[in-house]
């Protein structure tokens, strides 16, 4: 039982004690550096500090922005998914790190996501900054919505519909 208990301890830390490192490695290099690291250790790293953002830890969401700001295209493409994953739990928290200009950029549809389940997630994604009036008010958040608007009207998301089968002519 002590050593369920000292396993289960030791894994409720790890995730602080990884944005704590990633941190740490932030102060000292830059962060081009600590991208080059996570990709060079994408499951014991890139993936437990994307789980986090995704979770809405404050902590991780605020690292993750700035590592996303790097010039290694593919971390900097992860970063802005995790991101995206989570702008649909806390789109205030996540908003108010941005720059303004990053807004349009994050504010869209993940990559893995279908055309239906899009549709559906943009929907509730603007619906939710609508609901919310600090956020609605703001200029982050009037941006976003404005960039899940015309995502879900002018891309690859927007479903129309067939046109109506030509009758026979008769004769």
């Amino acid at each position: 039982m002590a050593l369920a208990l000292a396993c289960g301890a030791a894994g409720a830390t790890a995730p602080a004690t990884l944005v704590a490192d990633l941190e740490r490695r932030l102060a000292r290099s830059h962060v081009d550096a600590v991208n080059a690291h996570l990709m060079a250790h994408w499951s014991s790293a890139m993936l437990p500090l994307h789980r986090q953002t995704a979770a809405c830890q404050r902590a991780a969401v605020s690292l993750t922005v700035r590592l996303s700001r790097g010039s290694h295209a593919r971390a900097a493409g992860a970063h802005g998914d995790a991101l995206r994953a989570a702008a649909g739990r806390c789109a205030g928290y996540v908003l108010a790190l941005l720059a303004p200009a990053e807004v349009p950029r994050l504010c869209t549809s993940a990559s893995s996501w279908g055309p239906a389940t899009a549709a559906r997630e943009l929907r509730r994604r603007i619906a939710d900054i609508d609901a919310d009036a600090p956020l609605r008010a703001s200029p982050r958040g009037q941006a976003c919505r404005a960039a899940y608007h015309h995502e879900l009207h002018n891309t690859r998301v927007v479903v129309r519909r067939a046109a109506a089968p030509a009758r026979a002519a008769s004769s």
